[in-house]
Order: C-alpha cells, then structure tokens, then sequence
C-alpha cells in the first residue's frame, strides 16, 4: 500500500504540492500557538494581555477569518472546480427609512428577497423582542448587521456568507441595526465607509 500512495504522488505533483501547503500551514499555526502558550508561562504581562482581551472583549471571527484568508489562503486545500457565479446577487432596495429603536426601519415591497449587505459569518438567528425574526452577521469590517422582521430565513448558525446573497424575505419592513464595539452606528455612518 506505501508504494501505491508514493505511485500516486509521484504521479500528480500538483496534490504532493495542495498536501505540502497544507501541512505548512498546519505547521505554522502550531508554532504560533506554542509561541503564545509558552509566553503566556513565562510572561505574566502577555498572561494577563490574552485573559482581559478573551474574556473581556468581543473576539471578530469574521475578521480573524478574513486574515487568516488573505495571508495563510483556505484552510481545506483548494480544488480546481469550476467557478458559478450566483443565482441571486442583489442590492439593498427601499422606498423609505425611518429610526426604529436602535436601528433603522426600512420600507420595502411585499415579499422583499433581503440581501446580505457585508460579507460575514452569521453569529445569531432568532427572535428578538421588537424585531421579530432576527438574523446576525458578524460583518469582515467588524460591524454587526442586524437583519429583523425576516421570514424563510436562508441562512444556519456559523454559516459563512457573502455580499449580496440571499439572507431571508420579510413583507412591508426591514429592521436594520449596526452594532461595532457594543456602539450602534448610524445608517449614513455605516453606508459612508
């Protein structure tokens, strides 16, 4: 069977290549994590850095996401599939908006199909009192975006999404709130960036 698995390396370089970055990868994340427990042992400043800001402050898995994306590549190794480009891929449309709570309440058409305005990872999806139906996307820029008063909700807990997809539909209203650093934001503030 070793001489079957070398056969199969030796025959395709480019997975040898997909399986070496990604064992590089791994190899580079367990360095960094042995680098951090071994100051947090010996360092009692870097010890009480890591607890104030884990226990204390929101952690942006969005963002940590979108880092680790941008300098390490995908965590799985990359197939050469085929590209698609999605089915739906709309923009935020509304005929009114008005301050509603901590939030916005825009007025759109019945059925209204609800785009994703940043791309994120979905951190919550419930009801929330004054908002109905609730879903929560921890946004790559930092920003919560909550999306209230949705029906047929599209999307699961932890779900990776991105700009422009399909979150939901919702009749009439859409509740919009932005939420960075336990600070709401402004809908003109949030749009201007």
């Amino acid at each position: 069977m070793n001489s079957n698995v070398s056969k199969f390396l030796k025959n395709n370089k480019s997975k040898k290549h997909i399986i070496i970055k990604f064992f590089n990868k791994l190899l580079v994340c367990f360095i960094l994590f042995i680098i951090s427990l071994i100051l947090m042992k010996t360092n009692p400043k870097f010890k009480d850095f890591i607890s104030k800001n884990l226990n204390h402050n929101n952690i942006s898995f969005a963002y940590l996401n979108n880092l680790y994306n941008k300098y390490f590549g995908s965590v799985l190794p990359s197939v050469n599939v085929n590209k698609t480009e999605p089915v739906f891929n709309e923009k935020l449309e509304y005929s009114s908006i008005n301050k509603y709570f901590d939030g916005y309440k825009l007025s759109v058409s019945d059925s209204y199909l609800v785009p994703i305005i940043e791309s994120g990872i979905v951190v919550f999806n419930g009801k929330m009192d004054n908002y109905g139906n609730v879903v929560i996307i921890e946004g790559k820029d930092g920003v919560n975006i909550w999306y209230g008063n949705l029906n047929n909700i599209n999307v699961k807990l932890y779900d990776y999404v991105n700009i422009g997809e399909y979150i939901g539909d919702c009749n009439k209203e859409l509740y919009l709130v932005f939420n960075k650093n336990k600070d709401f934001i402004s809908f003109d503030e949030y749009f201007k960036n």
